[in-house]
Formats: C-alpha cells, structure tokens, sequence
C-alpha cells in the first residue's frame, strides 16, 4: 500500500488550488547547519506531504540537484550510484536539449547563470499572505551555513481580467493531460486525466513506479535506484525549467500567416472561429478553450475531454502530425498500441509567471512558464525533448521541430489537406523560437524519511 503521508507534495496530487507560488534557491556553506535546517522543518511539520488531514494555507516542499546532495555530505559511494544525466546537471546538458542560441546558459537568469542552486525550496499559497507569511518565516530559520541566492521566482496561476484561470500567456488551457496513476484517488472536480492506450484502445491507468521511486512500472521493472534505499525510496526526480514566452512575436507570426492560411479553407472559415484561432489551433494541436482537434477539427466546443486517440486521423488531417500536444504525448499515434510511447509520460506541474499582455499590446516584461516534471528516471524527460521536440522523424516531420517549444529558428510546420472538407495542405515557414529557457535545473525529491535520513547525517551506501 502506497503511503502519502511520506510522499511530498505536489507530485501526485497537483496545487492547482494554490494559486500562488515562490521559489527560492538556497546553496549550503556548511553541512551541519543545512541538515540542522532540514531537521527543525520536519519537526515542525512545515514540510509538506502528499496527503493532509486539514488543508494548509500554503505549502513547502524541497528537492536538491546533485551538487546539492554532495554539499550535504553524501558520501561519494552514494553520489556515484544516481543517473549521470543528474550528476552532470542541465547547464552541462544544455546543448543536447537544444538549450542553444538565446537559450544557451549564457544568456540564463540569475542565479541559474552564474550560481549553483543546491536547494530548491517550492512554496504555494492560497492567498498571498499566506504565501508571503510562509517565505518570511522560512528565512527568518535559515542559519548562517545556508543562504539565499537571488533573485527569488515569483508564479502564480494565469490571471485575465482579475478571473484566475487554468491558462498559459499564448492563451491556450494548460495542464490538461496529465498521467492518471494506479493507486491515487482521483481529488474532487479535478480534471480527468489519463492514463496510457490498451490493445483494445482505451486507456489504461499507468504503474506508479513510472514517476515513484522503489515501485514496479511498465513490464513490472523497477527503476534504477540510488543507494541506500531508504534515501531513493517513495523519492522521485523533478525537471524544472524557465521558459519565457515571446508573446508578441507569437501573435505577430500568427497574424502575418492566417490570412494565407484562410485561403485554403474551402468555403471560408467556420462561424465564430477566426483564420488566427484557427491555424494556431493546428500549431498546438487543441482549440484555445482546449477542446481536442481529434474530437472538433472545425470549431472549439468548450470540451476538456481528453480520452481521444490519434490511430483514426493517420495523415494527421484533423490534428497535424507535428502539432505540439500530438508531439508531447503521441497516445497512439506512433502505432504498437501506444506502447512506443508508454515509457515517456511526464507528470507536469507547472504554473505561470509573469502578467497577461492583453491583445495588441506589447511590453519589455518577462512572462512565461516555470515548466515542473516529476518522473522516475531524466531519461523519460530528455527522450521526449530531444527525439519528439527537437526531432520529427518519429511523426514523418524529418528535421522539423515542434512548432511551439522546439529548438525553432525559422523552421516549418506541415499542416496537412482533409479531403473530407477539401482544405489544402498549408506550411509555415520561417517559424521563429517563441520559447526559450531562462534557466533551471534537474532535482531529486526525496521523501519525508529521507529527509529526515539526510538530516541524520548518516547516509552510507551499503
């Protein structure tokens, strides 16, 4: 039986209801007083676990990157036993996850550009007060062997009008197909996540050692696990990212494409559904409102149903083959039954930063996303962006990368005719880099004993 209360939060059970967040990067100067630090949060209850009796008004919750664990004291029979993409860090890795040109580590914020974070302390708040009343506290704990690095990264859940909703800054519904895991309860009027294609085509729930530590995963394996068990166990690895959106230039290149686009509509456009909205739709791959292109390839319908598949539009006539979201999570577009895609889901959590640019509009602000994945092994994150991102042979796109997050720099997108309607084929050239990454870093998430183990002091890997 898997235990939540040992489980930190925000794993598996997201924080869409804390619409407010922080992050601080913390490095260690002294091993004793960081472990004395870790120690007087577990005793006093400040860190947060899967499951809660009463819903707290903010969260806390750490991870820590390799340098981290080292400056921890780890011994060095420990630390060489976890995967080398963690141990080499996503500076060093940068350049294999297409993190180049303006993404390069050069170009990174701070501290991510010049700093080693060794802690990564993640607070969420239900209101800001609260938010803020829990980060003064925390730095009001840290002694003199831990300090703060700056700036600190402010998110919040993407606002509009002063209405919160579920969106990111291109304008489109995000976090809607996350992995749905066996043995975690489905929250109340959460969204239905899903899980992975069967033989028969339905969805079937994914293994919790996919994303936990210590637990069986698909084919009944267990991932590769450091030692000592009991530091990996119910522990998992996190990818955090910040990914800034050039909104404007996004808008501009829609806008400068639609009116050619429109022309290989026959008959013109659907009501209400604009030559913009539309052939952005075709670049992400779902309606703004995030109904699927699959299930409404003429016009949104309000829908979040997300039990659709992809084996029906093979030419990718509804949703394009090199669609970001039939990128990102292919389902069954890849054949197999799924299964070629079954070993690289991601659970997501990420949250906005940054204002909304209201349409027309343009500014010198910074706004994106703090992109958060938690699976049991980088391998599953860095196959997805090097070989579905960054590449496309896998979905007949050759060189192409994904039209919204990819490596860009004036590539093309292929969005394929409907005989059914009689559009024509229509491509975007010259697509520019509309993300890029800021800065980030990969992390391990331990549980609350191992938390409590590395504030023993007494790790050994044997």
């Amino acid at each position: 039986m898997f235990d939540f209360s040992n489980i930190q939060g925000n794993i598996l059970r997201g924080y869409a209801s804390f619409p407010h967040a922080r992050f601080l990067y913390l490095t260690i100067r002294d091993a004793s007083d960081a472990r004395s630090f870790i120690q007087s949060l577990l005793d006093a209850g400040s860190v947060t676990p899967g499951q809660w009796q009463e819903k707290p008004d903010a969260t806390l919750n750490f991870a820590l990157t390799f340098d981290g664990l080292r400056a921890f004291g780890l011994p060095e029979e420990s630390l060489a036993t976890f995967p080398p993409e963690f141990r080499e860090g996503m500076k060093v890795r940068a350049e294999v996850l297409g993190d180049v040109g303006k993404s390069s580590p050069e170009y990174w914020d701070e501290p991510w550009k010049t700093s080693r974070v060794h802690i990564l302390v993640m607070i969420y708040g239900k209101m800001t007060d609260a938010l803020e009343e829990r980060c003064r506290t925390l730095r009001q704990l840290l002694p003199a062997g831990v300090t703060e690095l700056g700036p600190d990264q402010p998110a919040e859940s993407f606002s509009m009008d002063g209405e919160t909703a579920r969106r990111e800054h291109f304008g489109f519904a995000d976090g809607l197909s996350n992995p749905d895991v066996e043995g975690v309860p489905r929250e109340t009027g959460a969204r239905k996540d899903i899980g992975n294609p069967d033989h028969s085509g339905r969805f079937r729930k994914i293994p919790l050692g996919e994303f936990i530590l210590g637990y069986p995963g698909e084919g009944g394996d267990l991932a590769p696990m450091p030692l000592p068990n009991l530091l990996a166990h119910n522990g998992t690895y996190m990818v955090f990212r910040k990914l800034e959106q050039n909104v404007p230039e996004f808008r501009d290149y829609i806008k400068a494409q639609a009116k050619s686009f429109a022309r290989t509509i026959p008959g013109g456009l659907p009501d209400r559904v604009s030559a913009e909205d539309f052939l952005a739709a075709k670049m992400m791959g779902r309606w703004q409102d995030g109904s699927s292109l699959i299930e409404h390839p003429q016009k949104p319908a309000r829908s979040l149903a997300n039990a659709f598949a992809y084996a029906d539009d093979p030419a990718g006539a509804r949703c394009p083959l090199g669609a970001h979201v039939r990128r990102t999570n292919p389902r069954d577009a890849l054949g197999f039954g799924g299964k070629t895609m079954s070993r690289h889901r991601l659970i997501r959590r990420g949250i906005t930063y940054g204002k909304f640019l209201p349409p027309g509009e343009r500014d010198n602000e910074s706004r994106g996303i703090i992109f958060i994945a938690f699976n049991s092994g980088f391998d599953q994150f860095e196959f997805v962006q090097r070989f579905w991102v960054n590449f496309g042979d896998d979905f007949e796109q050759g060189n192409d990368t994904d039209p919204i997050v990819g490596v860009g720099g004036r590539g093309q997108m292929v969005i394929p005719g409907d005989e059914a309607t009689g559009r024509r084929p229509f491509i975007c050239f010259d697509i520019p880099r509309f993300v890029e990454t800021k800065g980030g870093d990969y992390f391990f998430v331990p549980s609350l004993a191992a938390l409590r183990l590395l504030a023993s002091g007494r790790v050994h890997a044997s």
